[in-house]
Formats: structure tokens, C-alpha cells, sequence
């Protein structure tokens, strides 16, 4: 499985944007599990493609998340962490502890 995360926004904007790229299969077992944990306890599958809020400010983050399982469709989703369900955002805070690519 592979998770590709960008986030932009904030006061630096598209100039401060950052993406970071795991591949769960390169991970140490135990955190490989804690990440598809959190994305089975999202429905990550079933999330629509966006979760916005409909008036964001200029300096709100905003997320895209996609993840690719072996061999089926990727999925994409568009959000804020205020509009994003509990395990959502909680998939954003461990992603968000690696180092940008």
C-alpha cells in the first residue's frame, strides 16, 4: 500500500506546500499496521473526494491523501482536519511525522 500526502495552505501557500510519500511495505511492521489500521478505521475507501470547509480561510491547511492498495484503483481525498473524521485526522498526525520527501 502507498500513501501520498500533500499539504498546502497555511501563510507560505502553494510555496510551502509538502508532500510525503510511504510505502507501507518499506515500513517497520508495527508501524506499517498502525497506518492501515487507521485507514481501515477511516473507511478510507468509502471517504468522498472532498471534506472541505465551505469557506476556508487563506491560512488553513489543506490535505490530499492518496492511497494506492496493490493493484486496485488509487483513491484520493481533498480535506481540512476540521471537516475530517476522528481516524482521518489521526492518519494525518503519524503521516505528518515523517520527513517531507
Amino acid at each position: 500500500m502507498l500513501l501520498k500526502l500533500r499539504c498546502t495552505g497555511g501563510f507560505t501557500g502553494p510555496a510551502g506546500a509538502q508532500t510525503r510519500t510511504l510505502d507501507l511495505a518499506r515500513l517497520p511492521k508495527d508501524q506499517a499496521a498502525e497506518l492501515q489500521n487507521l485507514i481501515h478505521a477511516t473507511d478510507f475507501f468509502a471517504l468522498p473526494p472532498t471534506l472541505t470547509k465551505s469557506a476556508p480561510k487563506s491560512w488553513d491547511f489543506q490535505y490530499d491523501l492518496e492511497v494506492c492498495e496493490d493493484g486496485k484503483q488509487p483513491h484520493c481525498v481533498r480535506y481540512h482536519l476540521d471537516e475530517a473524521p476522528a481516524p482521518l485526522k489521526e492518519l494525518t498526525e503519524k503521516i505528518n511525522e515523517t520527513d517531507p520527501d
